[in-house]
């Protein structure tokens, strides 16, 4: 009998503990507490914490209870939800509110009351839990009290398990962000661990709710520039709980702790980052979608700077359709010919670059450029940004003089109509440096970028983020004339401006650790080289999400530099992870998911596993033949992984012909005296060798070394390694006794 009575007692504590305040008893009557109470002036404008300040005299919160016995535990002083009556004002949670005592009553009341509104919810059967509210705030001073005057010992609480529990059983969390510019909910280590937590209840659902006059801010942004919704994404996906706040700091502590032993900070930050990450881009859809029967141009305007945002976080799917529908309504009010047409071609083409689909992008570029020339002077500022567009993708086409063409066609406007120094001018030397670069002209390229060094410095001052990308090209020139030292310094001066600038959590800063993590593999430091790429992946996880197909390409990063440790399974491993994102984030025939097959191709192919890296090659190269057409560069490259497959296979006729076509596309698509030409010479050449022709092998080695030598001096590896190949031919035509008939009477040295 004693236990069915205890049994009881503790259902019926339950059912006290999940009590929650009617969001209509919060609309009219304790906001009408708050603003009429006695004492410290208050108003709608009043924050929790100032209504009910836990270190001072009781105020509306405690007051409502002082006189009342808790139904809990049977002492005088109740928490605010026990002293209600009526289904009205009272009943059984059903959402948990998860807030931050920094807001005001005002916004919160706002905010639930336009939950209910948007969701179709009667305000009075919608009963919210909230611990100003529903927890017994009296209790809560006593404890506070008794601790720091050690009357009672600081006890270790699993916050996970108590408010996992009191979260599953309400089974929905309401997560309110404001401002929406700045939440101060990311900042409370609370907040980020009640939505941490919901997340990984089982059956928890999750809304994050804002009140209506942030709604209309964010909305007023996006018309304007959506500029803030930028900067929303950059902090929404900073997440640290580890530097968040507590009123209590030793509930911080013991949170934090918590968190570090159970899940750890990095885990809990980047799930929550990418619950924020999905409820902003569904914030920007539900604007969009409010306007999307309307043909003006402010839901142009909507479409296009929401199109632009999604498609930076790599929703190219919702940007391309926000695009589209930009176009149809520009083509009808505007007509086919007016220049925000043109923009909208140009927005569209950026999608499809992104896409992969280059042949897409390029005819979006040119139709933009051909109506701007209809309406502008051919040397308008628009004209030329419609040249760098196209030769941005040519150059990722592997047509690097048509490349060439446009950047200097947008480089001559640049300087007639704004001068000399001014920065757009010195982002086409950029462009050019990247383009010469890409030809093997790394003299050339380093001259470009360091053109765009001198008038960013003089123009923006020396610590300004655009200065770092001259550096990185500077870097990746010097990278490519075999200067890795240099290369290091100065991707590591980009690396300092942009941590000054921008912050560490910058995914420009993750770009930068890449660049260092390149010239440390290529000067054979592989752990620093790793170091750099892990710390590059941990800001692309945060900063990006799981998804984006950044994170994509540093996985692969992360596995090159492991498979240069001959850490073979841990490559396989990254590689498979790029690739599954690359799959899901940018379809099966993208040249990434090729690039990806001849990585994992490679690793196969070091393991001996020489069928299954054909046939990874072979994909690639069907990819690579559908995206970017039979003469690409990157088509060489696979021709040539499949040669070295064969090689090692031991069929050195099928390895040379793929060798030969390498040859021939490299020299077709990048000119006689480029790096790829030599190092197609170079597997001729070893070909030739292993097939006993150390004739036609040396001939090649030749060749690869007239322009090894010249491009990248007598010291470097590559020009060295021609050098003992050459050695090594002679030597075996030397006890053919058919060296002196081969060069003529030369003699050897």
């Amino acid at each position: 009998m004693h236990s069915e009575t205890t049994k009881q007692s503790d259902e019926q504590m339950q059912k006290l503990d999940m009590l929650g305040v009617s969001v209509f008893h919060l609309e009219h009557l304790f906001l009408q507490e708050v603003c009429t109470s006695t004492g410290n002036p208050l108003s709608r404008d009043s924050k929790i914490h100032e209504i009910e300040n836990l270190r001072g005299p009781p105020g509306v919160i405690r007051n409502k209870g002082t006189n009342t016995v808790c139904p809990i535990d049977g002492k005088e002083g109740a928490a605010y939800v026990h002293c209600l009556q009526g289904e009205d004002h009272v009943g059984e949670a059903t959402q948990m509110l998860s807030y931050s005592w920094n807001y005001t009553i005002g916004d919160i009341v706002d905010t639930l009351s336009d939950y209910c509104l948007q969701n179709k919810l009667n305000p009075k059967r919608t009963y919210i839990w909230m611990c100003c509210l529903c927890v017994n705030q009296h209790r809560v001073v006593q404890k506070s009290t008794q601790q720091k005057s050690g009357m009672v010992p600081t006890a270790k609480v699993d916050f996970f398990a108590i408010f996992g529990e009191r979260v599953k059983k309400i089974g929905h969390l309401l997560a309110m962000m404001a401002p929406w510019n700045a939440p101060v909910y990311i900042t409370r280590v609370w907040c980020i661990f009640e939505i941490f937590t919901a997340h990984i209840t089982d059956g928890c659902k999750i809304d994050i709710v804002m009140p209506p006059k942030e709604k209309l801010s964010l909305e007023q942004d996006v018309v304007d520039t959506g500029g803030g919704v930028n900067a929303l994404y950059e902090t929404l996906c900073n997440t640290k709980v580890e530097k968040a706040n507590a009123s209590v700091d030793s509930d911080r502590l013991a949170i934090l702790g918590q968190v570090k032993s159970d899940v750890g900070y990095s885990v809990l930050n980047n799930l929550v980052n990418d619950l924020l990450r999905g409820w902003i881009q569904g914030v920007l859809t539900q604007l969009v979608r409010a306007r999307e029967n309307t043909n003006n141009m402010d839901y142009v305007c909507f479409c296009t700077q929401i199109g632009k945002i999604l498609l930076h976080n790599g929703e190219n799917d919702s940007a391309m359709e926000l695009h589209q529908n930009a176009l149809t309504i520009c083509e009808t009010v505007l007509g086919k010919n007016h220049e925000r047409t043109a923009d909208t071609h140009s927005d569209i083409g950026a999608v499809l670059y992104k896409m992969g689909d280059c042949e897409g992008a390029l005819s979006k570029y040119k139709e933009a450029l051909d109506i701007r020339l209809s309406r502008f002077d051919k040397n308008h500022c628009d004209v030329a940004l419609a040249y760098n567009d196209m030769g941005l993708v040519l150059n990722d086409m592997g047509d690097y003089e048509g490349a060439l063409t446009k950047y200097n066609e947008a480089l001559a406007i640049q300087k007639s109509v704004l001068g000399e120094e001014h920065k757009e001018v010195a982002t086409s030397y950029n462009n050019l440096g990247i383009v010469l670069g890409s030809m093997g002209d790394y003299a050339g390229s380093l001259e470009k970028h360091k053109e765009a060094l001198a008038i960013l410095m003089s123009a923006l001052g020396k610590n300004h983020p655009r200065v770092a990308f001259a550096y990185n090209g500077i870097g990746s020139a010097l990278h490519g004339l075999g200067e890795y030292e240099g290369a290091l310094r100065k991707h590591k001066q980009a690396l300092a401006i942009r941590l000054l600038a921008l912050g560490k959590n910058h995914s420009l800063v993750a770009s930068s650790c890449i660049n260092i993590g390149s010239a440390l593999s290529s000067m054979g430091d592989y752990e620093g080289a790793l170091s750099n790429y892990e710390e590059a992946l941990a800001i692309k996880l945060s900063a990006l999400g799981k998804n984006h197909p950044d994170v994509a390409t540093t996985y692969v990063n992360i596995g090159r530099v492991l498979d240069e440790m001959g850490n073979y399974e841990g490559a396989l491993a990254k590689y498979e992870e790029g690739l599954a994102i690359g799959l899901s984030a940018l379809g099966k025939n993208h040249p990434f998911v090729a690039i990806t097959y001849n990585s994992i191709g490679d690793v196969l192919c070091a393991k001996a596993d020489y069928e299954r890296a054909l046939a990874k090659h072979k994909e690639a190269l069907a990819i690579q033949l559908s995206a970017l057409g039979k003469n690409h560069p990157g088509v060489a490259g696979s021709y040539s992984c499949i040669g070295t497959v064969l090689q090692l296979m031991g069929d050195y006729e099928g390895a040379l012909t793929e060798y030969e076509k390498a040859l021939a596309i490299s020299l077709s698509a990048l000119g006689k005296n480029h790096p790829n030409v030599a190092a197609a010479y170079d597997n001729i050449g070893a070909v030739l060798a292993f097939m006993g022709n150390h004739s036609g092998a040396l001939l090649k080695f030749e060749e690869s070394l007239a322009i090894w030598e010249p491009l990248l001096g007598a010291d470097h590896p590559n020009t060295k390694d021609c050098l003992e190949w050459i050695e090594d031919s002679k030597k075996e035509l030397q006890k053919q006794s058919l060296v002196p008939e081969l060069l003529h009477g030369k003699s050897l040295d």
